[in-house]
């Protein structure tokens, strides 16, 4: 732990130096919403412009450092960075205890350096870099190469003399501030988490407001507004519902009843009927008469040719007693 105190302090020792060497290079211009920075700052119409031997100490959201050199370094969420540049201003050294941070430039004929409390990370040109670098306080470090990377790293104990160089595809472990504790298992803490997409809320649209009806000038309701209901008076001032008269030609009676008619003879009806009569003496009916029911029509006779001879008169019939009586009933059936 003594040894890793003292490490420490000569990276800041070495950044501090730097830092005075080149107090008026400018590195470049950083953009973040709660990031904070401590050293030398110019304000500028776009962001805030970092000098050399200045710390940035990004917020819950990447910080981003547009390198005035060209390319961008991200300083990853929560992560305390501390940057300062060579007297030529070419070379860039930066220094972190824990965090991470994300490398996106081209190196031509100069060399980065990246410095945690274990290791020292050598980023030499040419090439275009695209890395992810991480270290804890646990003595573990990370690098891992990002897409589009075409260069290697070289990655050095500060503890000894062990030397490792990471090939432009490869992301690999160093645990326990050793170089031969190696492991491919990558934390999830290895560079800058993505960023994470703006949420976008539907909004429901408001129905129109319906315009207030126009009141006449001068009424008196704008000058004396009606005192609100109570529920007794709304229950007083609801119109009471009716049902509506029935129509008088909607009344009608219905009744249901038999009726059974059955045919028979007439004739023998009247037959029937003629047979209960009897004879009494004045008689209500005055001049009614009954008729003998309807005889079928006789078949017509054959009448004999009439011959020469003449007919011989028929002699009246005298009636007798029931001869008058037959007349009698032949008359009122007549």
């Amino acid at each position: 732990m003594l040894l890793r105190m003292r490490v420490t302090r000569t990276i800041c020792a070495i950044l501090l130096l730097s830092g005075m060497a080149a107090a008026q290079a400018v590195i470049g211009e950083m953009f973040a919403s709660d990031a904070s920075v401590h050293g030398s700052v110019l304000f500028s119409g776009g962001g805030m412009q970092i000098q050399s031997g200045s710390s940035v100490v990004a917020g819950d959201a990447a910080a981003v450092l547009k390198l005035r050199r060209g390319g961008e370094v991200r300083v990853c969420p929560r992560t305390t960075v501390s940057v300062a540049a060579s007297p030529n201003g070419r070379d860039l050294m930066w220094g972190m205890n824990s965090g991470a941070i994300e490398a996106h430039f081209t190196l031509s004929s100069s060399a980065d350096t990246v410095m945690t409390p274990d290791f020292r990370i050598l980023l030499p040109g040419p090439g275009i870099f695209h890395f992810a670098i991480s270290s804890d306080s646990a003595g573990n470090a990370c690098v891992r190469a990002l897409p589009s990377n075409t260069a290697s790293l070289i990655v050095s104990e500060l503890n000894g003399d062990g030397t490792y160089q990471v090939k432009p595809n490869v992301a690999v472990v160093f645990r326990k501030g050793t170089i031969a504790d190696i492991s491919p298992l990558i934390p999830p803490d290895c560079g800058c988490p993505p960023p994470q997409p703006a949420v976008e809320r539907a909004e429901v649209p408001k129905p129109p407001t319906p315009a207030p009806a126009p009141t006449a000038p001068n009424d008196e309701r704008d000058y004396f507004p009606p005192p609100p209901l109570t529920p007794v008076s709304q229950a007083f001032t609801q119109p009471s519902v009716l049902a509506p008269p029935p129509q008088a030609e909607s009344l009608h009676l219905q009744m249901e009843a038999p009726f059974v008619y059955k045919a028979g003879d007439p004739g023998q009806e009247l037959a029937d009927a003629a047979a209960r009569l009897r004879l009494i003496s004045g008689s209500t009916f005055g001049s009614a008469s009954v008729l003998p029911p309807a005889q079928p029509p006789a078949p017509p006779t054959v009448q004999p040719p009439k011959t020469a001879q003449a007919e011989t008169p028929k002699k009246p019939v005298k009636k007798g007693f029931f001869g008058k009586i037959g007349s009698f009933f032949s008359s009122i059936f007549r």
